[in-house]
């Protein structure tokens, strides 16, 4: 469940396993963090960013104006340092203006990806380890989000930003991080990377540190990321599926998925393994919906039944 761990029962894998992957095509990734590798120019960013969020209909600001708001007192140094922003920032008769790139910068920066010694934690998580029984608990360390019982081989790996464990209401803590992990399996299961957004393809894999366990992989050859969604999560997002639970008062899209029985790593039954089919049983009240599952992650067959 680490997300380095994808193998395992973890949501994703860690950012620097590439493998074969397409290094950004003609981008050259060094020049633009280069760009915006001096305090002064952040400053410029911020200010166009504050003057956006003042007036979205009117975020321009004219030079002196922008100036006066990064402090900066000699013209030639100001001058150089808003010359190197050019993709960040528009300039026009109005004055100066945050480029869509330029606000992509900063919203990535406000999220808080980027500062891996932000840490926050523990807080109370629902549910219960499904390999002790113990309580769970949420925390954020080295850049990552983890539910964890307190054992490091248990932990699993969640999806979600420091910017919504700072302004998220504790009572809905849970439901949104729950809810980001339901859009992330949606959209690889569209084909979509959650972190580049180009076109991945992936199967139903198996092995890794947990050999029982199987997983829905999406490698991405765009920006390396390796999407190893958990076979559970990966099902929850299928209309059938997502339909049977609305049908007994669950909203799948934020329900905390890992308190659902049958997401349990491990639950699913192996057909055959060559070429891998799976069944998988979900008990909901007094009715089972039963999938079955593919090489490629499609549901080629569901019954639903009642129990007398």
């Amino acid at each position: 469940m680490d997300r380095a761990d994808t193998d395992r029962h973890g949501d994703r894998a860690d950012a620097d396993s590439h493998g074969d992957r397409d290094p950004y095509a003609d981008t050259d990734v060094t020049a633009v963090f280069e760009r915006v590798s001096h305090p002064t120019r952040l400053d410029v960013l911020d200010a166009l960013a504050d003057a956006h969020a003042a007036d979205p209909t009117d975020p321009w600001l004219a030079y002196t104006d922008l100036k006066t708001a990064v402090d900066v007192r000699d013209n030639g140094n100001f001058n150089y340092h808003l010359d190197a922003l050019d993709d960040f920032v528009v300039k026009a008769d109005a004055g100066y203006r945050l480029s869509r790139t330029g606000m992509e910068l900063l919203t990535t920066a406000a999220s808080g990806v980027l500062d891996t010694d932000w840490t926050w934690g523990p807080r109370d998580a629902p549910g219960t380890c499904p390999f002790c029984d113990d309580a769970l608990e949420f925390h954020y360390t080295d850049g990552k989000l983890q539910l964890t019982c307190g054992i490091d081989e248990h932990a699993m790996a969640l999806s979600a930003p420091p910017s919504l464990l700072q302004t998220t209401p504790d009572d809905e803590l849970a439901d949104n991080i729950a809810f980001l992990g339901y859009q992330w399996s949606q959209s690889i299961r569209q084909g979509v990377c959650t972190d580049c957004h180009a076109h991945v393809t992936g199967h139903v894999d198996h092995g890794g540190l947990q050999p029982d366990h199987h997983h829905y992989r999406a490698d991405c050859k765009r920006c390396g990321y390796q999407h190893g969604v958990p076979l559970g999560l990966h099902l929850l997002t299928h209309p059938t599926v997502t339909h049977f639970h609305h049908n007994h008062d669950i909203d799948p899209r934020t329900t905390p998925w890992w308190t659902l029985h049958w997401t349990t790593p491990g639950t699913e039954t192996t057909l055959q393994t060559d070429p891998i089919e799976l069944e998988v049983a979900i008990e909901l009240d007094d009715e089972t919906l039963t999938l079955t599952i593919d090489h490629d992650g499609t549901i080629t067959d569901t019954q639903r039944t009642r129990s007398e």
